[in-house]
């Protein structure tokens, strides 16, 4: 059979509803073969729909915010073990309310893929490719309802009632609900994540219809961490669409620490993504910002410790919960360190913090320790006689309800995360305030602080004056 006689692209208009009689589900095979699997070696869906930004909302409790997805592709190739993820966004409320990139205007595209055992995230406008975790794209590919009775084959899995289980080891495991015709309608499963452990997550498939051989939903809706991440219709597939390419070169995950003198006692530790920073007290250290993860922040660590041996860290500061933010929290309480973060994010990390790490047991997993918290509401003042540390809450700032910058008044020295984030030289005021940097000017005015250096946790050490272009204050 010839490549072109195999390939089946229907629109779903075409696709015939589901309306044959309910079925009995004795064995995995009767699944596999209601769905059509043995048939669908690669497939690609299009669709569009609403994305939601997991673990960027703007307090705890509340949904991840919403954009539009205007545009999904997803490929996946069974035999190889690939997936490929390519969607672009619009932003999806105004004001925009929480993290995940908010505000922008226009589009934003987002792209990742994994085969095998290698996986990527890409970067645009660049286009360049990142080496990143392989959980979540095998979970992303097993998950789907051909994959899941695949890999159930392999597996040699058995039937329990109407559900049944894959795992994974060190990545997912998937519990699989069958319906009376014997297609996949709800999938649980479980997922590592730095801030939530083994972070559970709920796919449903809905209104089936036939494309070809393969029976295929053309509605999703996924939750994850108590909240929707994705809800869309399908409008396109195509079956034996072809394979999953990696991108030509990935970038290697590489950990890049580098500290350098602020001022007299003060140590911004930086490269890569997100930045950190180290104030030096009398007799210890607060370090500024544990972000992403153990793999980070336990480098930052290290690295603070060969270059100021003589001190030890005693707090560190967690500007806000978002999760990029909030991954290495775990690490510095492995460590001994109390953690200082807002009232209302204690609660959340205490909650998050009882659930198992089975999957990528961290080291507080490992350590057996308990982590212990230090809560602000909007202010909080460190002191040893000759140096005073700031901390204080930006009110109203939509980003985070809970969002905290560190300001040193002797050095005159501006700690901020998400709110500014200059990563290229700002030489004019963009046409478009982003109203999250707008707050922090009013409160940094508001609050008198006399502010020279801006130390960022993504971005560049630069001067308050870029800050004061950046918001339309040049005067």
């Amino acid at each position: 059979m010839s490549t072109m006689t195999r390939m089946c692209t229907v629109m779903l208009a075409a696709g015939a509803l589901l309306l044959s009689p309910p079925l009995a589900a004795q064995t995995i095979e009767d699944i596999a073969k209601a769905l059509g699997a043995a048939q669908v070696e690669t497939i690609e869906i299009t669709g569009s729909g609403f994305f939601f930004a997991l673990g960027q909302n703007v307090r705890p409790g509340v949904a991840w915010p919403r954009a539009n997805l205007t545009r999904y592709t997803r490929i996946v190739d069974y035999n190889k073990g690939g997936i490929s993820i390519d969607f672009t966004i619009t932003q999806g409320e105004n004001l925009p309310r929480g993290g995940g990139g908010r505000p922008f205007m226009g589009f934003q595209r987002r792209d990742s893929g994994g085969l095998s055992d290698q996986a990527w995230i890409m970067a645009y406008p660049a286009g360049t490719a990142t080496q990143t975790g392989v959980a979540q794209a095998q979970h992303d590919l097993w998950t789907t309802p051909h994959g899941l009775v695949r890999a159930a084959l392999a597996d040699k899995a058995a039937m329990d009632g109407r559900t049944f289980t894959v795992t994974r080891a060190g990545r997912f495991k998937a519990r699989a609900h069958v319906n009376a015709h014997n297609l996949i309608d709800k999938v649980e499963s479980w997922l590592p994540n730095p801030v939530l452990g083994d972070m559970a997550l709920v796919t449903e498939y809905g209104d089936y219809k036939a494309f070809g051989a393969a029976m295929v939903p053309t509605r999703i809706a996924q939750s994850a961490g108590g909240f929707p991440v994705l809800a869309m219709g399908i409008t396109d597939v195509k079956v034996y669409a072809g394979g999953v390419t990696p991108p030509a070169a990935i970038q290697p995950a590489a950990i890049n620490v580098q500290i350098d003198q602020a001022a007299p006692g003060v140590w911004f530790v930086h490269g890569g993504t997100h930045h950190s920073v180290v104030v030096e007290m009398k007799d210890h250290l607060i370090l500024f910002e544990a972000p992403l993860g153990d793999a980070r922040t336990n480098a930052v660590i290290d690295t603070v410790k060969r270059s100021l041996p003589a001190k030890p860290i005693r707090y560190a500061v967690n500007t806000h919960h978002h999760f990029d933010h909030s991954g290495g929290v775990r690490a510095v309480a492995a460590a001994g360190i109390t953690i200082v973060t807002h009232a209302i994010h204690k609660p959340f990390f205490e909650a998050a913090y009882q659930n198992p790490h089975t999957f990528a047991p961290d080291a507080l997993a490992r350590s057996g320790k308990k982590a212990t918290f230090m809560t602000l509401t909007d202010k909080r003042v460190f002191s040893d006689g000759a140096r005073t540390f700031e901390l204080h809450r930006l009110k109203d700032n939509l980003h985070n309800e809970g969002l905290i910058v560190g300001y040193l008044p002797k050095e005159k020295i501006l700690m901020v995360a998400d709110a500014f984030s200059p990563r290229a030289p700002i030489v004019k005021t963009p046409e478009q305030l982003n109203p999250f940097t707008t707050n922090l000017w009013d409160q940094i005015v508001a609050l008198k602080l006399k502010v020279k250096t801006v130390l960022p946790i993504h971005g560049r050490m630069v001067k308050v004056e870029e800050l004061k272009i950046e918001v339309g204050r040049t005067q």
